[in-house]
């Protein structure tokens, strides 16, 4: 093989090198918005909610208002209704709930998600008067405060919903509603839900969070201990 073409091939070599490294970096580099919240105390992973979940979400909000006469949570020109999305990915709860007239806000962490969101958000959204624009926010939602919203909705997992019933109770307004998707907030009754496998979906108002069901109140009870008696 003449020198010319050992030359050829090894500067084809070196660029096939070069490209495939400069993808994995890409990869990597993709990946890390999505990897770090494992290295969080609490992991909220990105799992897109279904159309089903998202119809399920508004159906037992309004479900439960129209059965207990709540006019609050239902939007209109007249009644602003504001709902916040914690973790809201890719956003597609935050646009749904703006078409429906909600005063609609997504707080996410996930760089990439939340450049995405903002992104649909001015390429995709319709301007309507009567509806408010889908606000997006890149921040920890365990260091907002809750207090100035109607709505706040959580797909959220298990490991996670006692410590946010604590920081939703000292901050969520008296007449808040929580939506909690997937998962049941754990030792708290819900005054809703609407069971439906992995779409389903209970609310809780601050009174729920006041109250822990009766089996999480019992103390546990203490097991006999056997007298030492001494047979000397």
């Amino acid at each position: 093989m003449s020198n010319e073409s050992q030359n050829k091939n090894s500067k084809f070599g070196l660029y096939m090198a070069m490209g495939v490294g400069a993808v994995a970096v890409g990869f990597s580099i993709a990946a890390i918005p999505f990897l770090t919240p494992a290295l969080r105390t609490h992991a909220l992973p990105y799992v897109p909610a279904t159309t089903k979940q998202i119809d399920n979400v508004f159906k037992a909000v309004q479900k439960f208002s129209t059965s207990k006469n709540i006019s609050k949570l239902q939007p209109s020109k007249q009644n602003v209704v504001k709902l916040v999305d914690l973790g809201s990915g890719d956003g597609r709860i935050v646009f749904d709930a703006a078409k429906r007239g909600f005063h609609a806000t997504g707080v996410e962490l996930n760089a990439m998600l939340y450049l995405y969101s903002k992104f649909k958000t001015l390429t995709s959204w319709k301007t309507d008067a009567n509806l408010f624009k889908p606000v997006f926010r890149r921040a920890n939602f365990w260091n907002i405060n809750m207090g100035e919203y109607d709505l706040i909705i959580v797909f959220g997992v298990q490991g996670m919903m006692r410590d946010l019933a604590s920081k939703l109770k000292e901050e969520m307004k008296p007449d808040c509603l929580i939506v909690s998707c997937r998962f049941p907030i754990s030792s708290y009754k819900s005054i809703y839900r609407l069971e439906d496998e992995l779409d389903g979906v209970w609310l809780y108002d601050k009174e729920c969070l006041n109250n822990l069901i009766e089996e999480e109140k019992k103390p546990e009870s203490k097991q006999p201990q056997d007298d030492d008696d001494d047979d000397d």
